[in-house]
């Protein structure tokens, strides 16, 4: 832990009102920390810096969950979980391990008694389209946990130190936080080292997250999603535990699921309707049409009147 040294700092800074130099005495123990191995002790104590949760008065403050941490302001966006897994279309062994994840988070004290851990990190990979955002989020409901999507584009700084701190951030938020945390087209932090066209910065990112999904622990799951799986780097695929495939749909699943979403909205699909909806290209696709349906049919009652 901190030497006797920085701890007195950190006092008399704490002592004198200090606390620009309170706050830069504990950066560096935090930092001493990490670099002896510390990696969960690292963890906690920033997370306790930056806690923003309270205001000078001792009220707290609003905003995501408080789960004692700073996030990067949009960094994290709340998720309807307004879907279940009955409303997912999957292959039978997809649907199958997806049901042995859910059995393990609610028998999760079992496993941890006998020293296994249970699967929390998922790699949905696939076609766009087919399924891979809504299966997280109807896991999300199986669970009963809120569901969170990362937006890549306020985690990604204009320094490498900026973004790995930004994704220090996120990944503790997910383990104290529990919740399904949702990578979706990780290709943009993910891609495969070594492209002599991308700067030198972009290998260190991919290594800080590797590094990351490695160590995290999360409190419910980490889920994320690719379109371009082929373009993810290698020895990212060893840190999920599970990584399933999501093809795209054959016309009768996709014509299933059309009557089945038309059912749910309560209309009746022309067959020319039905015929395009069978054909797309993903699960996106046939709903569009469906939807697309359901508007002129409703418009056409307004226009025409009962």
């Amino acid at each position: 832990m901190a030497t006797t040294r920085r701890l007195i700092e950190l006092f008399r800074s704490i002592a004198a009102d200090d606390f620009t130099s309170a706050k830069d005495v504990a950066a560096q123990i935090c930092q001493t920390e990490e670099q002896r191995g510390h990696r969960s002790v690292a963890r906690q104590l920033r997370g306790a810096l930056a806690d923003k949760s309270h205001n000078g008065n001792g009220k707290q403050s609003s905003g995501l969950p408080s789960s004692g941490i700073a996030i990067s302001s949009g960094a994290l966006v709340r998720l309807a979980t307004d879907v279940s897994m009955a409303d997912v279309v999957l292959p039978s062994r997809s649907g199958q391990e997806l049901r042995e994840i859910v059995l393990e988070w609610r028998h999760r004290g079992r496993l941890h008694e006998q020293a296994i851990p249970p699967r929390s990190r998922l790699l949905f990979h696939g076609p766009p389209g087919c399924g891979k955002s809504v299966t997280a989020r109807a896991l999300a409901k199986e669970l009963n946990l809120p569901a969170y999507l990362v937006r890549f584009d306020a985690v990604i700084g204009a320094y490498l130190g900026q973004t790995a701190i930004h994704l220090r951030q996120l990944f503790h938020f997910a383990e104290v936080t529990p919740c399904v945390l949702l990578l979706d087209e990780l290709d943009a932090l993910g891609k495969r080292r070594g492209n002599p066209l991308d700067v030198g910065e972009l290998d260190r990112i991919v290594i800080s997250l590797m590094q990351e999904l490695e160590h995290s622990r999360p409190a419910g799951l980490i889920i994320a999603t690719s379109n371009l799986a082929q373009h993810l780097d290698r020895a990212l695929w060893r840190r999920f535990d599970l990584a399933l495939k999501f093809p795209a749909p054959a016309s009768s699943t996709l014509r299933r699921f059309s009557e089945r979403v038309a059912k749910t909205r309560r209309i009746i699909l022309p067959a020319k309707v039905l015929r395009r909806a069978a054909t797309a290209r993903s699960f996106a696709d046939a709903e569009a049409e469906i939807v697309g349906e359901a508007r002129r049919q409703v418009l056409r009652k307004f226009v025409e009147g009962p």
